[in-house]
């Protein structure tokens, strides 16, 4: 008997849930001998994209938090010298969080790392089948999910 659409987006999620959370397990976030949570390493993959910095309402909204969970996150990456505040230059009530220059290369080798460790879990698909599976991934509207879950 064919699965159900229900039936498959189950399934779909679990799989999901299981390649994220593999992501995630082997390592314990380490970028100069400092151990950093799930948020604090995706803030830090979010800022160093932005040479001009990140508003802490931005960060926020892309890692669905609060703004105070931002400052809070970021309290420690401040304190280990690897994200720095600062005014924006065009609006002094915005706060934007850059990565620091010391921090930058530290964290481009994290980065490498990273993805050198992750990448095996995808060593079994051919690469037109992660081109297909990114085209997938790309075709999933996530904005009307988190506006659902956030109220709006």
């Amino acid at each position: 008997m064919e699965k159900t659409r229900q039936e498959l987006l189950q399934e779909l999620l679990k799989k999901i849930h299981c390649v994220f959370r593999s992501m995630g397990a082997w390592h314990s976030f380490r970028i100069d001998g400092y151990k950093l949570n799930k948020p604090q390493v995706d803030i830090l993959f979010l800022i160093a994209k932005q040479k001009s910095g990140v508003s802490v309402k931005d960060l926020a909204s892309n890692l669905n938090v609060t703004p105070g969970a931002i400052s809070q996150f970021s309290d420690i990456l401040v304190e280990k010298g690897l994200i720095k505040r600062e005014e924006d230059k065009k609006d002094r009530r915005v706060l934007k969080i850059k990565i620091t220059d010391s921090a930058l290369e530290k964290f481009k080798n994290f980065k490498k790392d990273y993805f050198l460790k992750v990448s095996p879990m995808f060593d079994t698909l051919e690469d037109q089948e992660i081109k297909q599976l990114v085209n997938l991934m790309s075709k999933v509207d996530v904005s009307s999910q988190v506006s659902h879950w956030e109220g709006k």
